[in-house]
């Protein structure tokens, strides 16, 4: 390519290229023409058009999380960009690097409001780690490098870069400097020292583990082993951890076990890793017991101290500070026998009472043309449970039965949104599909959730995009009819759908459906569908009050 021809779209790509960038999912639009030209016209980085802005933005947080290179999403001025913003505040709030490109008026009718005109960094500074916009079109690889290294860098997240059309368009010269990426810290001596004797002079520790900690699972299980400690995961990050190993008691969150809460509320040391204490992980910030001492280990330091106070805090990968507390603590445990085996004891019990309360569920009868949650859960299991099969839990009234019911111990086998951004599943298993093109992607969704991006069932076809969508349909917004039940006397309002047949809008649009209504129809759908290549949509017809395992109530909107 001449010099005369290179631009600042060019530009853009090559330093995507550099950084190892793979794929750009987006949605055409005016000021963003160039980009998409010279994306065509690079061979090292892939396209893919979607039917919405959301779509993109939730397959490139798909395609991270999986695993993948880094994913990025493009959109452009105003409506695009704002359409943009559920997938980028997700990603903000369950760290997931994510880089979204937004095209951007001409700098010479900005401040105008010109048509579609919106101020990009303004609008997004809230909601990500950064937002900028490049001015000139030899600071591409500066500042889009730098925006790329924020994505990555620390507790991961979003950054949103503006790229005016002009700046596209006009004549570059410089090109992408070097890749560099910044190694996680590892924790102090002696933090790891004072926190290694608060643990072994514990009577009841528990080991909780958040995001930040899912990618160490054997750093996780040696501490456990060496404290004879629990382990529990936070609220959908239950793949921490195997779940038959005899250190793990459960996922704390919406849907989590009485033994699995009590373990914490019992404490007198917590070890948190990768942890930020959320809301529903800690039961509105109550779980923890202000007796328990705390030794948390995160990433960011803004993490530790911003919820509980530890009293030993340690600016750390979540891995590297369970090995390091691991090896520190192996002599001080073997200097007092008889305190590691009652905590050992003590944690076999509290696995016998989790194994009880967390088998698979009795079998119900379910009205005729209905599937009942008891046998969802067992066929969901045995996904789980089956080599090359990756499960995605988007957010849906099924999600608690997931939580108690079904146990996961392959690694990277299990992906949840912890966000609350309904329709995140489908598209994030888009993106899930083509980083790890070797695996089957199954998502478990809502009819509320699927039904908001539905149109893009389109583009997996198109594309070939291999996607098994589990469509557990009972006809309404199943969390908000659940809190209409107990919280406002059954009074329902606005939560009954009417919704299409989803097997046959999948053949429909080029793909394979099959409508299931019974449960004895239900595996020989699931084995069928697995055997079918290609975009799938399994619709399961569930009564319209089929909801929240038996005795779980929805929390009161406070």
């Amino acid at each position: 390519m001449s010099s005369e021809s290179f631009h600042g779209a060019d530009l853009v790509v090559e330093t995507l290229a550099a950084e190892g960038v793979t794929h750009v999912f987006g949605l055409p639009g005016t000021t963003i023409m160039e980009l998409i030209d010279a994306l065509g016209r690079h061979a090292a980085v892939r396209y893919l058009s979607t039917r919405h802005e959301q779509v993109a933005g939730f397959m490139a947080d798909g395609f991270s999380r999986a695993g993948g290179p880094l994913g990025v999403c493009l959109a452009s001025r105003g409506p695009g960009a704002a359409n943009l913003a559920i997938a980028v505040q997700n990603a903000h709030d369950e760290s997931v690097p994510l880089l979204a490109l937004v095209g951007q008026v001409p700098q010479s009718i900005s401040h105008r409001g010109s048509f579609e005109d919106m101020n990009v960094v303004s609008a997004f500074a809230p909601m990500c780690k950064w937002a900028v916009e490049i001015t000139e079109p030899d600071r591409i690889p500066e500042l889009l490098q730098r925006a790329v290294r924020a994505v990555v860098s620390g507790r991961p997240g979003p950054v949103v870069v503006s790229l005016p059309l002009d700046v596209l368009q006009a004549p570059a010269q410089a090109g992408p400097g070097p890749r560099v990426r910044v190694y996680p810290p590892a924790p102090d001596p002696r933090g790891i020292a004072e926190a290694a004797g608060l643990l072994a002079a514990a009577e009841r520790p528990v080991i909780i583990v958040g995001g930040g900690g899912t990618g160490a699972p054997d750093a996780v299980l040696a501490l456990a082993e060496t404290a004879g400690a629990p382990v529990v995961s936070t609220w959908l990050r239950k793949n921490a951890v195997p779940n038959s190993h005899p250190a793990f008691l459960g996922a704390l969150g919406y849907g989590a076990h009485d033994v699995t809460d009590r373990i914490v509320r019992e404490a007198d040391v917590v070890v948190a890793l990768g942890c930020r204490f959320s809301e529903f992980t800690t039961k509105r910030w109550s779980l923890v017991p202000p007796s328990a001492r705390l030794v948390h280990a995160d990433v960011d330091p803004g993490e530790l101290g911003r919820v509980y106070p530890p009293s030993v805090g340690l600016v750390s990968d979540a891995g590297a500070a369970a090995r390091s507390l691991a090896e520190a603590l192996g002599p001080l445990v073997a200097d007092d026998p008889g305190r590691a085996e009652r905590r050992t004891a003590r944690r076999v019990e509290l696995r016998k009472e989790f194994d009880e309360v967390s088998a698979p569920p009795p079998e119900a009868t379910p009205d005729k043309g209905t599937v009942s949650s008891a046998a969802l859960v067992r066929a969901v299991q045995g996904l789980a449970e089956r080599e090359g099969i990756v499960l995605v839990q988007d957010v849906h009234t099924f999600g608690p039965w997931v939580a108690r019911h079904v146990h996961v111990d392959r690694p990277r086998s299990y992906y949840g949104s912890a966000g609350g951004a309904m329709a995140w599943g489908f598209p994030a298993a888009m993106g899930m599909a083509l980083a790890r093109p070797g695996e089957r992607i199954v998502t478990l969704s809502g009819d509320g959730s699927f039904w908001m991006v539905a149109q893009d069932f389109e583009t997996c076809v198109r594309e070939g995009i291999d996607v098994l969508t589990v469509v557990v349909n009972n006809f309404s917004y199943g969390n908000t009819r659940d809190r209409q039940r107990f919280a406002h006397d059954e009074r329902y309002q606005g939560v009954f759908l009417g919704n299409p047949d989803f097997a046959e809008y999948a053949r429909l649009l080029g793909g394979h459906g099959i409508r299931v209504t019974s449960d004895a129809a239900l595996r020989p759908a699931v084995e069928e569908a697995l055997a079918t290549p290609g975009p799938c949509i399994v619709d399961i017809i569930q009564d319209r009050m089929e909801g929240l395992p038996y005795g779980l109530t929805p929390p009161r909107a406070r």
